[in-house]
């Protein structure tokens, strides 16, 4: 193990900061050139963002918070909202670098770095601002608090461990895989046991708690949303018994992920235990590498688990792949791996360029950003309805157009309101935006439905239909609206038994 710290005169390092400033900056032109609005959830997002709390319906408050910080340097552009995501990979893949290098030396630390910050899963998300971006960067800084701290006599490691660790769980719940794992690491090996016997780890518990603590509070005086919702998308959905269709495309989603050269040298990695598991390294990467994987694939089996719910399996995964690789002499798979994901990272970012200059028409089953276009327009034609008529808020009855109008039709779209008669919870505009105190308001009522939903014309004085709103994108796939003027709000109706 190498212990000395990376050094700015250290060619590695120097050239590693070079590709991680060429690559940032290639990444935010790539995005300015392809025009692409907000995915919903991006969106929703910045909703959060014009009101931070320690808690939302579906996530916990990091992502909230980076959003506000970018866009209150930057403005409200889609760049300005999505840029955290350009900035804190390149700060998770230093710490890697930083990680590695104190695990194995120079050369693995430079290979990882580079491996990491151009695997599909990190180029594609560098792109999308979500809870994953900052959740990496917690999740590989108490990697590295964690081996300072077992390796060391420093208990400010302890204590930069809970910290990293709690911010972790205000990202996304999934960070208390990182303690599971830790108890294995400390289980199967035996100089590390009587860490359970030693208060470092118990501090680190102490300070992430109280770090966690105030969502724990939100949830309560909230009735527990995100957990409800955390419990609801993870249920078994697909019905009882064991899904193999969903573990498969779990898995194949894990390559796309990980690119395919390098998810088939960790599946043959794993194969390998018997040469890998007496290297201490080799354990200490696997404890933090496969209970996030099995956890999550365990989950597709038994119901339906996202690609990127196991996403920070990628972080020590990356390092033991690429550390195997170099040590048996295999730098040529390395760099094949490295030359199918830049390849990929390429496609991606210039798609549709690709597909004009191969004269391939783009449909609705060939573009895959069709769900993250013309949402600007729609947001305009909208915006200049309210405009028309002063006072008026809109009212949307679905999360998605919720969200995406939220944005694109400000400012007019300040005070939306989601319509939900039965006063249900089920997303985040049900949870913080209510009719109350509209008595006599008029609304603008924006759906995709091609009629009013039941009761609602009961609940105003008047409604009329408007022309109807279509913003054409690609052959087969349109955002088509329906919109009404609503005058006189009198209250929900009666609730349906």
């Amino acid at each position: 193990m190498n212990d000395a710290a990376p050094r700015f005169t250290d060619k590695p390092f120097l050239w590693l900061l070079l590709i991680l400033l060429f690559g940032t900056v290639y990444r935010a032109l790539a995005l300015h050139w392809s025009g692409l609005n907000l995915y919903v959830d991006e969106a929703q997002y910045w909703t959060w963002a014009q009101a931070l709390d320690w808690g939302y319906y579906s996530k916990p408050p990091v992502i909230a918070a980076l959003i506000a910080a970018t866009t209150s340097l930057f403005g409200n552009s889609e760049l300005a909202i999505k840029c955290g995501a350009m900035l804190v990979y390149p700060i998770s893949t230093l710490v890697l670098y930083a990680f590695a290098r104190r695990l194995f030396d120079a050369r693995v630390a430079f290979w990882t770095a580079l491996t990491f910050f151009t695997l599909p899963g990190v180029a594609f998300s560098s792109l999308i601002i979500s809870t994953d971006v900052p959740l990496f960067l917690c999740w590989i800084s108490a990697l590295y608090a964690l081996h300072r701290a077992v390796t060391g006599q420093d208990w400010l490691w302890w204590l930069l461990l809970g910290v990293a660790a709690g911010i972790g769980l205000l990202t996304k719940y999934t960070m208390g895989i990182f303690a599971v794992s830790t108890v294995l690491w400390f289980a199967i090996t035996p100089a590390l046991r009587s860490q359970f016997r030693k208060p470092g780890p118990y501090l680190t518990a102490i300070v992430a708690a109280l770090i966690f603590a105030p969502n724990l509070w939100w949830n309560h005086t909230h009735g527990w949303p995100t957990f409800q919702h955390t419990a609801d998308i993870s249920n078994l959905e697909a019905g009882p018994g064991l899904h193999w269709d969903e573990l498969q495309e779990f898995l194949a989603g894990q390559a796309a992920i990980m690119g395919p050269v390098l998810f088939i040298a960790l599946l043959v990695l794993i194969a390998r235990f018997r040469h890998w598991w007496p290297d201490e390294r080799s354990r200490f990467l696997a404890c933090f590498t496969l209970p996030f994987l099995l956890l999550i694939s365990a989950q597709a089996l038994l119901g339906r688990a996202n690609a990127n719910w196991a996403a920070m399996t990628y972080a020590a995964g990356t390092l033991w792949v690429v550390g195997w690789l170099l040590q048996a002499n295999r730098r040529g798979v390395l760099i094949v791996a490295l030359v199918v994901n830049l390849m990929a990272m390429v496609t991606a970012y210039h798609y549709h360029t690709i597909a004009g200059a191969i004269g391939r028409e783009l449909t609705s089953k060939t573009d895959y950003y069709k769900r993250v276009q013309g949402w600007d327009v729609l947001g305009q034609r909208v915006s200049a309805l309210l405009a028309q008529q002063p006072g008026t808020l809109l009212l949307a009855n679905e999360r998605d157009t919720m969200s995406e109008l939220a944005y694109y039709a400000r400012p007019f779209s300040a005070g939306a309101v989601l319509w939900n008669p039965r006063h249900q919870v089920t997303n985040h505009y049900e949870l913080v935006t209510t009719m109350a105190g509209h008595g006599n308001r008029n609304f603008l009522f924006v759906s995709r439905d091609t009629s009013l939903p039941s009761g609602m014309a009961d609940s105003f004085l008047t409604a009329t239909r408007l022309p109807d709103l279509s913003v054409p994108v690609v052959p087969g796939w349109s955002l088509d609206y329906h919109v009404w003027r609503l005058e006189g709000f009198i209250g929900y109706p009666m609730a349906a038994p």
